[in-house]
């Protein structure tokens, strides 16, 4: 196994990554399956929709509208494999290394992920997410059993922009975010997809330095949901961070209110792209 593969993760990236193990009681073989065979995967992370040993971009998928998509750096004999993911597509892209090795009576998982421009607050944000998921490697390995979280509540995200674009500028806001005006003031959120496009009533708008907050009423019964979008200086770039929350608080059966936080993950993720896309085309590199 190469012991400078933890320095040339710093080499690359500029910054010290997160680490994260796991001691599971298998063999390092079992483990290794686990990591690689895409049927074992799935039981305890995620569904994969490309190959490891290929360096072309596919996705990891979650099933309720959060994806990573992947991109493979290498795969070596040692048990080592190294990619980049970058959450929905649009968030800020990470390296990851996972590293499995034989011990007594067992084998041990470490996880290195890093991010150039992470925030500090973020770390241990990215800590307790890696020992999630290793735990339900180890349940998975000690069971045989899946794992995997069936979806989540809250929708989430971020994507990076350059400096001196404003992405809550009116003039800029309502062209990549899905909202529109009854005349008065923003009344609809959109979602456009192979369903075919549906509006649902937008209230509570307010636009505050650095922050938009609404509620969005995604059931005939008035039931709603909270969305708060904030943008973050960093040291190069900006950082739009956007929240939708109460998925699981509908009052409607698990099946649809999943359908629904997977349609409002999609039309978010595009929202995302799209001011990424408008900031890209506005703001020349600098």
């Amino acid at each position: 196994m190469d012991d400078h593969s933890g320095d040339r993760s710093r080499r690359l990236l500029g910054a010290p990554p997160v680490r994260t193990a796991i001691t599971v009681p298998v063999g390092v073989d079992e483990l290794w399956a686990a990591l690689t065979d895409p049927v074992r995967l799935a039981a305890w992370f995620g569904t994969t929709r490309g190959d490891w040993h290929v360096r072309t971009p596919w996705r990891l998928d979650f099933g309720d509208g959060d994806f990573f998509v992947v991109t493979p750096v290498r795969v070596t004999d040692d048990r080592l494999i190294e990619f980049t993911w970058s959450f929905l597509g649009v968030g800020p892209e990470q390296h990851i290394t996972w590293r499995a090795a034989p011990t007594a009576g067992g084998a041990r998982l470490t996880v290195e992920d890093a991010d150039p421009v992470r925030p500090p607050a973020e770390i241990e944000q990215m800590r307790a997410g890696w020992t999630d998921f290793l735990q339900r490697l180890d349940g998975y390995l000690r069971t045989g059993r899946s794992t995997r979280y069936d979806w989540r509540s809250d929708i989430d995200g971020s994507v990076d922009l350059p400096l001196g674009w404003d992405a809550f500028e009116p003039s800029l806001l309502y062209r990549w975010l899905p909202v529109a005006s009854d005349g008065f003031r923003p009344a609809w959120f959109f979602v456009v997809d192979a369903d075919g496009p549906r509006r649902f009533p937008l209230d509570d708008w307010s636009v505050r330095e650095g922050t938009v907050t609404f509620t969005v009423q995604v059931t005939e019964r008035g039931a709603g949901t909270t969305a708060e979008l904030a943008v973050h200086r960093l040291a190069d770039r900006q950082r739009l961070e956007f929240s939708h929350q109460g998925w699981r608080h509908l009052g409607l059966p698990d099946n649809r209110a999943h359908a629904l936080r997977r349609r409002f993950a999609a039309a978010w993720t595009a929202a995302a792209d799209c001011a990424r896309e408008l900031a890209r085309r506005s703001v020349p590199p600098g």
